[in-house]
């Protein structure tokens, strides 16, 4: 592709968990803390067995066959807990929230060239709770949390919303996000490219189109064509 067209990749659409906030550190604080409060098993086999319910249910989140509601509390009864601990958990969520050590950095170069908007999923006050505690939301012209305008990922026009709220197309644009299936399915159906943000070397996924791959956020602003 032309170094012309890529000159036109002026909007940024950039995911949240696991692109600018490391997500395994922000859960695993949050989890330690739950742990140490509602449970009396040890912690390994508590984090294995939450892991063992919680990935599944984003799975079939992402397949339409759950929603939000019933995947947060859904999690925790399969652990033998209530909306106590699925509230608490939310809530250490925001309280251990830790970015990329590049993230805050590179968001800021970014955003001096480029429009940034936001685009995440998940549960929104735990959401909002994150970008409260570490202040970026100030390098981005929209925020859109997809539970909070209907949608979730990767549903294509949850991209068509934000570009609309920035008055740009498609082809201005490029997500930014560590999840093929998330993001680069999102990416997909909007007609989008996709930049993967692929932090530990995953092999792709078939029938997923990756336009660029970057190991940090500091090597996407390190892409002079941007």
């Amino acid at each position: 592709m032309s170094s012309a067209r890529e000159s036109r990749y002026r909007v940024l659409l950039v995911d949240l968990d696991g692109t600018v906030v490391d997500y395994a550190r922000t859960e695993n604080g949050a989890l330690r803390e739950t742990h140490r409060r509602f449970f009396r098993t040890g912690l390994r086999a508590f984090l294995r067995d939450f892991h063992a319910a919680n990935e599944p249910l984003w799975a079939d989140y992402r397949e339409r066959r759950i929603g939000l509601a019933e995947l947060r509390l859904e999690r925790w009864a399969r652990m033998g807990a209530g909306p106590r601990v699925a509230t608490a958990f939310e809530e250490a969520l925001g309280r251990n929230v830790v970015l990329f050590p590049e993230a805050r950095e590179a968001l800021r170069r970014l955003s001096r060239r480029s429009r940034l908007a936001l685009v995440t999923d998940g549960i929104a006050r735990v959401q909002r709770a994150k970008l409260r505690r570490t202040r970026i939301e100030r390098f981005f012209e929209h925020v859109v949390i997809a539970p909070e305008v209907g949608l979730r990922k990767p549903d294509g026009a949850l991209l068509h919303h934000t570009l609309s709220l920035l008055e740009a197309k498609p082809d201005d644009a490029l997500m930014v996000g560590d999840s093929p299936a998330g993001d680069g399915g999102c990416a997909q159906e909007a007609g989008v490219r996709f930049c993967w943000v692929n932090r530990t070397g995953a092999v792709p996924v078939p029938g997923i189109p990756v336009h660029r791959t970057v190991g940090n956020l500091t090597n996407l602003t390190n892409l002079t064509a941007l």
